[in-house]
Order: structure tokens, then sequence, then C-alpha cells
């Protein structure tokens, strides 16, 4: 956890000192600090390139960026997630032939103003697979009109943009895929309360509507792929992106239990050694596909080997996380709420897409030689 909370402090000066003394109670709330300060510290640039005046960090500085959010507060670091993806995704829309020419504004407008953008994409709807799009697109003079709803929609309260996923009709009779930038402050986007559970609650995952928002031309992305055929190279990153700082997210929250569990000293040595190979075991899964991804195009393989990575970290942190309750014990477990919430939250990585079973044929299909195909 050093060098991510070296990253921390290198990337967001301040974050870290000013959210330490906050309780995670007060942090894992609706009413949670974590957002502001992540905007004060300048948060939303993260992985803008400097170029375009952000703070240009890599992939494996954005995943130790997000494992130390994810130790402060967890709800931060999912919130986080959920725009840096988006934004890693706008970045490397600059430099490809589905470009509109808007990319780059708004990438600027991101870093200069710490604007936060929220994902309207297809998670949370079971039984819906990734890419079904919760909302539709009409054409209309001069752009489209957008009706929908997303639910849950991390940063619902807090967010400057949001990046949605659409269905577009065809001429034709058909449907396309396409990824509407949409202020968050157009006329017909109502936010509504969704989220029941007291955990997570800070990452503000309300339902978003959009009632016949405009959007103009330049502003949506058409995707090169139909409806059930697979991912485009854009959404391939987005997805890429998405799982490496996601399993960061939840391994900083699993760190934090087992710093506690070190700090008391409990069990043998062996017992927090067995902690500890666990806990590393999973950041380096995670750091190793980073690294990957920093050296070229990111494509079927790489999606694959992300999705290994993520599943083996997702098993390993559940494990590290019991280890780190047990070893703790009872006493810690009445006496502090922070035990049982960590404890709860290790499994919520389990909740994000794509799920182990939807995409179980995928990976068997590509480790024969067949293309990647995540419905």
């Amino acid at each position: 956890m050093r060098l991510a909370q070296e990253a921390c402090e290198r990337f967001l000066p301040g974050l870290v000192e000013s959210l330490t003394p906050v309780s995670l109670e007060a942090l894992e709330s609706r009413e949670s600090p974590g957002l502001d300060t992540f905007r004060r510290s300048g948060g939303p640039g993260l992985l803008v390139p400097t170029a375009y005046g952000g703070r240009g960090a890599s992939a494996l500085e954005a995943v130790r960026v997000t494992r130390a959010l994810g130790a402060l507060s967890p709800s931060l670091a999912i919130a986080a997630t959920m725009h840096n993806f988006s934004v890693a995704s706008l970045v490397a829309l600059t430099g490809s032939t589905q470009a509109s020419g808007l990319e780059w504004l708004v990438i600027e407008s991101i870093a200069r103003d710490d604007l936060l953008v929220a994902s309207g994409f297809a998670e949370g709807r079971s039984g819906r697979g990734i890419l079904s799009a919760m909302m539709n697109a009409r054409p209309v003079d001069g752009g489209y009109r957008v009706t929908g709803s997303k639910k849950p929609c991390s940063l619902a309260r807090s967010m400057d943009m949001l990046s949605a996923s659409v269905t577009i009709p065809l001429p034709d009779g058909g449907t396309e895929l396409g990824v509407a930038l949409i202020p968050a402050a157009s006329p017909g986007i109502t936010r509504h309360p969704f989220w029941v559970s007291p955990y997570l609650a800070g990452a503000e995952s309300d339902e978003v509507r959009l009632d016949d928002v405009e959007v103009p031309t330049e502003a949506m992305l058409k995707l090169k792929v139909t409806l059930g055929s697979g991912l485009d190279t854009l959404q391939t990153v987005g997805f890429v992106w998405f799982e490496l700082l996601v399993t960061s997210a939840y391994t900083g929250a699993v760190a934090r239990l087992a710093e506690q569990t070190l700090a008391a000293a409990r069990g043998s040595v062996t017992d927090r050694a067995a902690l500890i190979t666990k806990l590393e075991a999973a950041i380096a899964l995670v750091e190793n596909q980073a690294r990957v991804v920093e050296t070229g195009e990111i494509g079927d393989d790489e999606l694959a080997a992300v999705l290994t990575a993520r599943f083996a970290a997702q098993d390993l942190l559940v494990e590290a996380a019991d280890r780190a309750a047990e070893l703790l014990g009872g006493m810690a477990y009445i006496a502090s709420p922070e035990v049982g919430y960590l404890l709860a939250v290790s499994r919520a990585l389990a909740f994000h897409p794509p799920s182990r079973s939807s995409s179980a044929q995928a990976l068997l299909d590509h480790q024969a030689g067949l293309p990647l195909r995540l419905s």
C-alpha cells in the first residue's frame, strides 16, 4: 500500500491528508465529503494526458491511485472508477476513426474545470447483457432525443456529464449502438432515490432518468458494432480499464482490513504471512495487466487476460477478507463497525459486470482460439 499512497499523493496532492481524519462511516454515507475532496485535488483529470491539461497518469499509476482511494473510502474508489474508465475511453477515442472532433474539447474541459463524468452503461440489470443499451435515441433535426433510465448510476448527484449507451434505430428497421455525451444540467435529466443498501452509499448510485433529452449530432458516437455481435475497439478499451480500476478499488478496501489485522498482531506469523500473500497476489495480478496495457494496443487477448486477472483477484480478496476478519476475532467485530463493513464490501466486486457465469463461455472460446464474445 505504500506505493499506492505515494502515487495518490503525487497525482492528487492533499487528498489522503484531508480524508484520513474522516471516519469510514462518514466517508461511506450519502453525505460523504469524498467526491468534493477528489474534485478539489484534481482527481477528474487523473487520466487526461498532460497535453490536454490533465495529470497524465499511466495505467499502472491509475490502479495504484485507485487502490489508495479504496483503502480510504470504497465508495469514493467506486465513484472514481466510473469516472476514470469513461475518461480513458474518451482519451482512446481522440485517436480513433470514430472521433467526432468534440472529444478533445470535452477532455480539456474535464481537466481544466474538474468535471465529473458518470457512466450510463448497462450495469445492474439482471438478465441484461453488458452491451444492452438502457436508453433509446430518436433521430431529430440536428441530432437526437434520448429517453431512458440508468439505475444504479454512480455519481448521480455530483456528475457534470453523463456518457450513456443508447439504441439508435436504422432505416432498415434494425438498430445500432451509440454513446451519447450529455451535460448533466440538460433539461429532461432528473435524479431519483434508488440505492437502499447501507454499503457504498457514498458512491451516489441512484437512478438517473432522461426524458426526451436533446443530444446534438456531434455528441453522439456511433460504435462500429451491431447489437449482439460483440465488442468494438473502443468498448474493449473501456472494459479493460473498468476491470483494472474496479478490482483495484476493492483491493484497497480489503487492504485496509488486512492492515488492521497486522497492526493488532493477531494470529501466528504464518497466519499473517498467508494473509499478506493473498493480498499481494491480487495486487500483482492487476498491476501486471496494467503494465501490459501500457505496452501497446488493447484487443481480445488483453481483455481476456484482464478478465482472468479480475476473477482470480476476486477470489483472493474474499479469502483475504475472511482470513483478516477471523484473525481479528469476534471482539473486534463487535467493537468496530469497520470490520463487518469491510468484510461485506469485499464481496461486492462479484456484482460488477461481466459476471463470472456470463463471461465463462467467452473465456473458454477465447482459450480455444475463437474471438472473445461478451454479450
